[in-house]
């Protein structure tokens, strides 16, 4: 047996062999064979949209291929190889030397292979990848309207894991605040691919001021299996983690076998706690209102593939205006979480179910949808769940979750996400009202989105309008719908309306004009009791899918959504402003 003094990894990343096959014939045509000649084929950089690769595949929905060679000094035929698949969009493929790995569906999420078997260390392995980003009904974000655009390919890192063949394959870390000291509890997952059993040790290491807090276990593991140990420390006088003093802590957890290490797993955390009481969301037991925008991933120039200095300058753009919390739509790269965590800022992470009709669809159809969605929530809150930041899970956005399909979704998915984590808050998010979503029973919080004067009510068309049609009615609205669900918190997860850089005046469309229904809003939201939260539609403008819904429940070819406080590629517009006077003044 070969044993490592740590894992190793190497990134499949540059430019790639690329081929688009519109009329999808690669299969038959065996592109995914050893000898099939891609030497005409095109270059594409990965991680990256294909959407970049030309103007004439901006916004192309269809079938694209990718290969690339792994060299023969990679492979470790002692070892246990894995491919690791940070996020193809939506459905892949995937052949290594001929031989079909397998299959992924979904656009966000992370996927892997083991490699081991089919790997050889005498020559270049080809690894061959089909891409497709057609969507389904069936499958995420389950509507046949769909706002964002579907960037397509593979969007982040291809990754060659190599580890021994028995390995740390999970990390859970909770830890809570007490008196002076805090609780912080490991539970390690080891996986034995080797074909004996093993006994060996678990040290597990946290790094203070003070010094290292320690502590080692037994671990058993037999042949083909894995199993979970549970390791308690405790940090005395611990710095808890909070938007204001994001303070990280760093645990290492080693697997050893007669004093030799066979593997190390190294990850942050923060000493936090998250829980409802009445009408208030607590943070480390103290009322917390939230301040926040919505934040698709995209950016100008990138994609949704973007350079961790630009993304952390973004983030940090979002914290200046007094913001404490961001909500997406489908989850996010893990760099993001990684800089909310440093940064010090809450996120709302959804899955990618967004306006789902359930009645539009057959049982089956809708059947597939939810065990796809049920396992993505899974995928995520195993992959996300040690990140401070994270503070809530949402299950969907703005669906019919007031059908007798909807309401058994609802129920079911937030069941999964209280069983999988009971330490952060749980809720989906309705458009309008919560009055007949009957899940918001078994949810932390009600999530609402409303937008009088623009989607609700009569269109506000100039600034004159705002106080009668927008804050007026806003306000009336949020304080019936508080009656629905009297004992729970209230957070308005959306509102907002378009604003074009450059165009100045009263009227829609003007950066006055929305910088003024900004501040209409939140003048709403603060006269409501009970309502712990409001969060802009949204940070970034963004590029749409080809055809959107617009007021009057017109169907036009919007190629983009002016929506942000910053335009696509972060130049400010006058709302910025408004916003930052509205979250300073917040709360």
């Amino acid at each position: 047996m070969c044993e490592f003094s740590s894992r190793r990894s190497r990134a499949l990343t540059g430019p790639w062999s690329f081929q688009l096959d519109q009329d999808d014939r690669g299969e038959q045509g065996l592109w995914f064979t050893p000898d099939y000649d891609t030497s005409k084929w095109g270059a594409a950089e990965v991680p990256g949209p294909w959407d970049l690769f030309d103007h004439a595949l901006w916004g192309y929905e269809g079938i694209g291929w990718y290969a690339t060679e792994i060299a023969g000094d990679a492979v470790d035929t002692e070892g246990w190889q894995q491919l690791a698949f940070g996020r193809v969009n939506m459905y892949a493929k995937v052949w290594l030397n001929g031989h079909f790995l397998g299959e992924h569906i979904g656009g966000h999420l992370p996927f892997e292979f083991a490699v081991t078997p089919y790997l050889h260390g005498d020559g270049p392995n080809r690894l061959v990848v089909r891409v497709s980003n057609v969507p389904r009904v069936d499958w995420l974000p389950g509507s046949e309207v769909i706002e964002w655009m579907l960037y397509g390919g593979i969007l982040q890192p291809v990754v060659l894991m190599t580890t021994s063949r028995t390995y740390i394959s999970d990390l859970r870390i909770v830890a809570e605040p007490g008196t002076g000291d805090a609780s912080v509890t490991c539970q390690v997952e080891v996986s034995n691919r080797d074909a004996t059993d093993f006994c060996g040790l678990l040290d597990v290491e946290i790094s203070t001021p003070d010094g290292v807090v320690a502590r080692d276990t037994t671990v058993e593991c037999r042949a083909q299996a894995s199993s979970v140990s549970t390791i308690i420390l405790k940090i005395k006088d611990a710095e808890v983690w909070s938007p204001e003093s994001p303070h990280l802590y760093s645990v290492n957890v080693s697997l050893l076998r007669d004093g030799t290490l066979f593997d190390q797993l190294g990850e942050r955390f923060g000493v936090r706690s998250v829980e409802v009481k009445g009408t208030e969301i607590l943070l480390n037991g103290r009322p917390v209102f939230l301040k926040g925008v919505n934040r698709y991933d995209e950016y100008g120039g990138y994609g949704p593939t973007v350079p961790e200095d630009v993304l952390r300058q973004d983030l940090l753009a979002i914290k200046r205006t007094g913001a404490n919390l961001v909500r997406v739509h489908y989850p996010q790269d893990p760099a993001t979480l990684r800089l909310m965590d440093e940064i010090g800022l809450l996120l709302m992470e959804e899955t990618g179910l967004c306006w789902w009709k359930p009645d539009a669809l057959t049982d089956q159809q809708n059947l597939t949808l939810i065990e796809l969605v049920e396992t993505d929530l899974t995928t995520m809150i195993r992959r996300d769940k040690n990140h401070p930041c994270i503070i809530a899970w949402s299950m969907l956005n703005e669906s019919d979750t007031d059908t007798e399909t909807g309401i058994a979704a609802m129920r079911r998915l937030l069941r999964r996400a209280h069983t999988l984590d009971s330490t952060r808050m749980a809720t989906f998010v309705s458009v309008g009202t919560a009055e007949g979503h009957h899940a918001f029973e078994d949810a932390d919080f009600v999530a609402i989105n409303t937008y009088y004067g623009l989607f609700h009510g009569e269109m506000a068309y100039d600034v004159g309008e705002l106080d009668d049609l927008v804050r007026v009615p806003t306000e009336h609205h949020l304080t019936a719908a508080r009656t629905a669900y009297p004992g729970k918190p209230y957070i308005l997860t959306e509102f907002g309306t378009q604003g074009v850089r450059g165009i100045r005046g009263d009227v829609r469309f003007a950066e006055d004009y929305q910088a003024a229904y900004i501040e209409a809003v939140s003048s709403a939201v603060a006269a409501v009791q009970g309502m712990q939260g409001l969060v802009l539609w949204c940070w970034a403008d963004y590029f749409h899918r080809r055809g959107f819904i617009m007021p009057g429940g017109r169907m036009i070819q919007s190629a983009y959504g002016p929506y942000g406080v910053v335009t696509v590629d972060r130049k400010p517009k006058r709302s910025l402003e408004s916003l930052t006077r509205v979250f300073t003044g917040a709360g």
